[in-house]
Formats: structure tokens, sequence, C-alpha cells
């Protein structure tokens, strides 16, 4: 549950400006990513992961904890 500044998330992505922008809308228009207008600073927007996203991804890391284990 930590959000992230639009500008940090696109040079993460390792892809062109313009690509991870695309994909942030893309996602967040899917429900998957949550976007925050900066009160103090409006040019600038942070993103969070959406609850049922991260209760997605915890299922998700659960399941292959308990596959690895079972490997073990």
């Amino acid at each position: 549950h930590v959000r992230v500044s639009v500008t940090s998330l696109c040079i993460a992505s390792g892809v062109p400006p313009t690509t991870a922008l695309r994909w942030i809308g893309q996602m967040t228009r899917q429900g998957l990513l949550q976007r925050v207008e900066d009160d103090a600073d409006r040019r600038r927007a942070f993103i969070a992961l959406s609850d049922d996203a991260a209760d997605a991804m915890a299922r998700y890391f659960a399941e292959v904890g308990r596959s690895a284990s079972m490997l073990a």
C-alpha cells in the first residue's frame, strides 16, 4: 500500500514515457491502479495498487509460496 509518483513509475518501467503512461492509463481504467492527485502540487500524481489488485497479488504470492513448499 505504497503510492509512487507517476514520474517514478515511468522511469522504473524501463520503457518510453508515452508507453508507460499508456499502460498506467489502461491499468487504471481496468481498476488495477488508483491515481491520486497531489494536493500540494497539481502537476504531480501518485499511483497505488487498488485494494482488489493488492488482494489478488497477496493471494498469488501465497499460492506460489505453497507450491514452492510442496516441491521442496
